[in-house]
């Protein structure tokens, strides 16, 4: 089981930790995201309406091509079987859906009184997180504006 850590500053270096995809493929974020821009929005669950909501508004966001192309990769927490119900929820193909066990935690995704945490990163080429919005409840965990504000600000 990860061990929930502190959620890393703006600046420093993105975690990396396991994912697995919705076909059963091992791998690990740095890799998913092949080192391009990318917006990582952990979810609190696959079946969360919040987070759901907020992860469809990213994949419309990438599809209008507002994301400057940047990737976008959207992780739940979970097995195979969330990898799978995340990708069928939010069937796009401007999003990739995956589902990272207990690793939430590595990047102070935690659980804190049963509830999950979500939260928004924008991480550049170099791994650096640009942008982060955390949240205990999901709907604050995404802020549409700030995060293309920030998006903005990195080109």
């Amino acid at each position: 089981m990860a061990e929930t850590t502190a959620v890393p500053d703006v600046g420093t270096l993105m975690p990396d930790f396991s994912l697995i995809s919705p076909s059963g493929v091992r791998t690990n974020l740095h890799a998913a995201r092949a080192k391009a821009t990318t917006v990582v929005y952990f979810l609190r669950a696959s079946t969360c309406p919040a987070c759901l909501k907020h992860a469809r508004a990213l994949a419309e966001l990438a599809e209008a091509d507002e994301l400057g192309g940047a990737e976008v990769v959207l992780v739940a927490p979970g097995d195979v079987d969330e990898a799978r119900r995340l990708a069928d929820r939010v069937a796009s193909s401007a999003v990739s859906a995956w589902a990272s066990g207990t690793a939430h935690g590595t990047v102070g995704m935690g659980s804190f009184l049963a509830v999950q945490h979500s939260g928004t990163f924008l991480v550049s080429d170099d791994d650096t997180i640009r942008y982060r919005r955390t949240a205990t409840l999901p709907t604050r965990s995404f802020d549409r504006d700030e995060l293309l504000g920030a998006l903005a600000r990195a080109r």
